[in-house]
């Protein structure tokens, strides 16, 4: 992954455009509870983001954090008796509310590539029908159109011998051929946002800087967004042009991806951070966050990381509920954010 993070950040940042008035995904007040063997868990607690139009953000954390359930939020891919409050909003229209045919239309926007692809492509049909399926159902296009721009897409992002491809079966790919074809099936519906689960993790580290230069010259070239979830904070500093980082089921953290590399406003960034192996300063042992992580269910209406938290105080698991304190170029859900230093080692002031 380092060749993959070397290559993209080597290349020149996109041009700040004037923000547009709305942006292209809006995500505020988000809560999100499931049925899990009858009985009712909280996965994510009051989670704002937006993302602009050609913009990448990143969401990183833990897993458990709730990245995945965001992701699929967005999407309107939640499990049955999912129960939402709070608002989705894709180019103003609101996701959560949304059924039928009104859904498919708002939907057609978004494309998904997921972390397995074996786990989303049928594995008795053939590439080309996985491929064509959506344009000849969905769109109306005739069969040789269809064909046409598969493979025209399966060669873009490096797949050679397209006509062979399309006839053989998903168990005929190796791994990484088969995550082009996800990122090919992506691209066929000319989507606006393109929403990506941590699409390197089941690949050989070749294949992983191969499939990243194909999403970086996406957004850079066609303007799409992306909503990139990964672990990999270095990764999602090469990428995204922005970073928010997730803690049981809460955003913690936003803030430009550069800034928060370098700078993290909340104690479990700075922690994430300092947990980093660093190949320039290598050292005999990495940092490790105390404790263990926990999900939106198990986690108390104060600060969920107080508990792991070197510098929490008493206020901070009596508080009640922590706001995501919003400024000019940054959130950050803590109550000592303006007090100290979260890489600074103490003991808590009581």
């Amino acid at each position: 992954m380092t060749e993959a993070i070397s290559h993209l950040a080597s290349r020149s940042p996109i041009s700040a455009a004037p923000a547009p008035t709305a942006p292209l995904v809006a995500v505020e007040g988000l809560n999100l509870t499931l049925d899990v063997a009858g009985q009712t868990r909280q996965v994510l607690r009051d989670v704002s983001l937006t993302i602009q139009r050609g913009e990448a953000l990143g969401l990183v954390g833990e897993s458990g954090a709730g990245k995945s359930m965001t992701l699929r939020a967005i999407a309107r891919l939640l499990p049955e008796r999912a129960t939402t409050r709070g608002t989705v909003r894709l180019e103003g229209h609101e996701m959560l509310s949304l059924r039928g045919e009104s859904l498919l239309r708002a939907r057609s926007g978004i494309s998904v590539i997921f972390q397995d692809p074996r786990a989303y492509i049928n594995p008795v049909r053939r590439v080309g029908d996985f491929l064509t399926e959506q344009l000849r159902i969905v769109a109306r296009v005739d069969r040789h159109e269809a064909t046409r721009r598969a493979q025209r897409i399966l060669s873009e992002v490096g797949i050679t011998d397209t006509a062979r491809r399309m006839r053989q079966y998903p168990g005929d790919l190796s791994g990484g051929m088969l995550q082009r074809v996800m990122i090919a099936s992506a691209l066929l519906s000319d989507p606006k946002l393109i929403l990506a689960d941590e699409p390197t993790t089941a690949l050989d580290v070749t294949t992983q800087s191969e499939v990243m230069a194909i999403l970086d010259e996406l957004r850079h070239d066609a303007g799409v967004a992306l909503l990139f979830i990964t672990h990999d904070l270095d990764l999602a500093a090469a990428v995204c042009d922005r970073t928010s980082v997730m803690y049981a089921g809460q955003i913690v953290e936003t803030q430009a991806s550069t800034g928060l590399h370098h700078h993290p406003r909340h104690p479990y960034t700075a922690a994430l951070a300092a947990a980093r192996p660093d190949l320039d300063h290598p050292r005999p042992r990495l940092a490790a966050v105390p404790g263990r992580p926990i999900g939106a269910w198990e986690a108390a209406e104060t600060c969920a990381f107080a508990d792991r938290c070197p510098r929490s105080l008493t206020l901070c698991t009596e508080s009640g509920p922590v706001p995501l304190i919003r400024e000019s170029d940054h959130a950050v859900r803590c109550l000592r954010i303006d007090n100290h230093d979260p890489l600074q080692e103490g003991t808590p002031n009581d």
